[in-house]
Order: structure tokens, then sequence, then C-alpha cells
């Protein structure tokens, strides 16, 4: 977090802010003249303050993460590209029904989404779900649409028409807690024209952001804004993805084995109300998930 420095000179005060961090095994540091006075918008300093660094740092990452990729998928044979693909459908889908409490086991969600094969003795609601998540993830991934609130209503609808009809593609109307977390979403008379301003604001700013930049702090406005009555992580970790890969960008599955990292770091951003704290969880994550991309002969690094 950066800090404010104030320099005196004669009868004047000068306000910077600094910030220092860690990278590439050494310590650098930025630094933002703010005037003979401390500014208002102080906040918005330190986000393009923070931008700065991130340029300097993450950011490259990622441009080398997205290069690495699409030179690979450029040589990759058409069969084991699709073969990856629906791998990551399975995983992708075991994980983001289990973190919301699906019973399923990976060999459960994979023989069912493989072989049509319906496990003994689990919850028809936990098998349907899987079943309409990935079918739905497998059209969009063929056929791409947009982040918009039309779709996400489609969206939600598709996955839970048949276990929640009452909740299905409808924006809640009613308040809602979530447990465990200090956060308390919007009221119901807030959630819709909050959903509605955030995705204005992705339509006008998105562009300007890193694309992973853009997925992660897209996945905690709307998990902070918690809009459905139920299934908000799931179309909030669909929507990531599809923006991910909308951008030609490696997409990344939250295991439920390392939920606790992802909780933990989307609480602490929605009780500071900055989306500081989970954008650095998910770098770190995205970059640890994505190392694969770097390895002898897995990437030819294209141009």
């Amino acid at each position: 977090m950066s800090a404010v420095r104030t320099v005196t000179r004669g009868d004047k005060q000068y306000y910077y802010l600094v910030q220092t961090y860690r990278w590439a095994g050494g310590v650098g540091r930025k630094e933002k003249y703010l005037g003979t006075s401390r500014p208002k918008n102080l906040q918005a300093q330190r986000t393009a303050l923070d931008r700065e660094v991130w340029e300097a740092t993450w950011f490259p990452t990622f441009r080398e993460i997205s290069a690495a990729y699409q030179g690979r998928q450029r040589t990759l044979p058409k069969s084991l590209s699709e073969k990856e693909q629906e791998d990551f459908v399975v995983e992708f889908t075991y994980d983001t029904n289990r973190i919301e409490g699906s019973t399923l086991t990976f060999q459960e969600t994979s023989d069912l989404l493989t072989h049509g094969i319906s496990p003994d003795s689990k919850p028809m609601r936990d098998v349907r779900e899987s079943l309409a998540h990935a079918a739905l993830l497998r059209r969009l991934l063929s056929k791409p649409e947009p982040v918009d609130l039309a779709h996400l209503l489609s969206w939600h609808k598709q996955i839970f028409d048949e276990t929640k009809p009452d909740l299905a593609g409808q924006v809640r109307d009613f308040e809602i807690r979530i447990r465990g977390s200090q956060h308390v979403p919007p009221s119901a008379v807030e959630v819709r024209p909050m959903l509605i301003e955030a995705l204005r604001w992705f339509q006008r700013h998105g562009e300007t952001l890193n694309p992973v930049e853009r997925a992660g702090l897209f996945h905690f406005q709307f998990e902070n804004i918690h809009p459905f009555g139920d299934g908000n992580g799931r179309i909030g970790r669909l929507a990531m993805n599809l923006m991910l890969h909308r951008d030609t960008y490696p997409m990344i599955n939250i295991r439920y084995g390392r939920r606790a990292g992802y909780y933990r770091a989307l609480e602490k951003s929605s009780i500071t109300s900055s989306p500081r704290p989970f954008l650095l969880w998910f770098f770190r994550r995205y970059r640890g998930e994505q190392q694969w991309w770097f390895r002898p002969g897995a990437s030819t690094r294209g141009g």
C-alpha cells in the first residue's frame, strides 16, 4: 500500500505518494508528486500509482503468458486442442460447483460429462447443474457472447432453470446475507442499478485495462454486488473466464482445494471497499497457474 510522504522546503510543504514493492527478488520504488496540499481524491491517486507499478511488473508477465499461449495454440494439433479444452470444461465445472456445495467428486463429474454416467445416491440438483454448466461453457467457448446484463441473466437461467426455477435468470429483489462473511451485499433496491452501472463502466473503460486485471476486477465487483439469489460465484467465475478467452489469454480454474485464499481475498476487498487485495491475490494465482506455458517445449513464445 502506498504512503504519503511530506517534504518541507522553507515554509512550504510538498506531498508525494510513495510505494515500494518486491519483484523478481529485488525491491522497487515508485513515487508520484501530489502537490502542495493533500489531494481530496487520494484513493484515485493510489489506484493510478498501483497501475504504474503493475505496468512495470505484472502486466508484462501477463502479456508474455498470452503470447506463449497463442504461440502454442497455433502449432497444436486440432484434436489435442479440443481435448485440452474439454479437460478444462470438466475440471472447471467440478471445481466451480464444488466450491458452491456440490457433492459430486471429480471422478463422478468426469464420468458424468465425458461418458454420461450419472452417479448413484447423489442429489439430482448437483447432477443437473453440472450438466447445464458444462453444456453452457462448451457453447460459449465455441461461440462467445458478450458479458452484458442480458447474457448474464441468460447464462444464469440456463444453469439453474431446472433446479432453482424461482431464482433462475432473475436479478434478486430481496435481501441476502453471505454465510461466514462480514460483507453485506447491496439492498434489493440498489442491486440492479449497481449492476447496470458496473457493466456500463466496463463498456466505457474496460479496454484501457490489462485483460487479466479486467477479468479479476469484474469478478470482484460482480461478487461484491451479489446480484442473484444463488449462483453468483458460478456466474462470476464463468464471466471472468469468458473475458480472458475473448482476449486470447488462457483461462483459470480456481480450485476447490485452494478456495481459502480466494475467500480471504474477496472478503478483504469487500470489507475495505477496495479491489486491490483481490486483484493482487488474483495476479499471483493467475501467474502461478500459467507457469506451465513457460516450460521448455510447452510454448513457441510466438510473436
